[in-house]
């Protein structure tokens, strides 16, 4: 189904989205949003080499992560008229990776990833495991974050941020996340975040998934 249409970026003043909480019902809309957002990633251009699929796959991917974050973790959404136009999930120290008990509630999604996914199924699963091991248990883990590709550049991502930096703040605890995308890092570097100088390669010439940590920040 095609996004409800949005005024060009131009044409309207910058960012003037509201930052609510995700609801069940906006689950559909976030996952694709991220999904657009992200299907240019070298992680995920590597994960899935097919250019027809990807974005589709990518859906069916997001819908288990925001559907297990809803439950066990924080989502926000911004929204422009009541459409959802980006998302972020996010995991409080101690939730991630997700329990086998979180995996088996997932199971129909799981199924229908793998179908989706075909051939490329096992190259998600390594992706997963080597994300997974490097998420410090003590730190809030920001597992997805993005804006509808032609909304960005606009705040949307970084007002989602400033609500995950008060939940992370009020609790004084590390933040955590990381990218495949090199020019992420300079964005993430101004939010605060540094690299952990531990890339893992997806490939043996990469791409490369690049840890960043925020350091923890006294609660006011």
């Amino acid at each position: 189904m095609a996004a409800t249409p949005i005024e060009p970026r131009a044409s309207r003043p910058a960012a003037p989205d509201r930052v609510e909480r995700m609801t069940r019902a906006d689950l559909p809309a976030a996952a694709a949003v991220l999904a657009a957002a992200l299907a240019d990633d070298p992680g995920f251009r590597h994960l899935f080499p097919v250019d027809a699929r990807r974005e589709k796959e990518l859906r069916a991917v997001y819908r288990m992560t925001l559907s297990d974050a809803l439950r066990y973790g924080h989502c926000f959404v911004t929204k422009l008229d009541g459409v959802v136009t980006g998302a972020v999930a996010l995991y409080a120290p101690g939730t991630y990776p997700m329990t086998p008990a979180r995996w088996w509630r997932q199971g129909l999604r799981i199924a229908a990833i793998a179908l989706r996914t075909r051939e490329h199924a096992l190259g998600l699963i390594k992706f997963g495991d080597l994300t997974s091991e490097g998420v410090p248990p003590n730190a809030w883990y920001v597992e997805a974050l993005g804006v509808r590709p032609d909304l960005q550049r606009a705040g949307r991502g970084k007002r989602l941020m400033a609500r995950v930096f008060e939940l992370i703040d009020a609790s004084a605890a590390p933040g955590y996340l990381e990218t495949t995308k090199q020019p992420n890092v300079e964005y993430y570097s101004a939010l605060g975040y540094t690299e952990t100088n531990a890339r893992v390669a997806l490939a043996q010439d990469g791409p490369w998934i690049i840890p960043m940590e925020r350091p923890r920040r006294l609660a006011s």
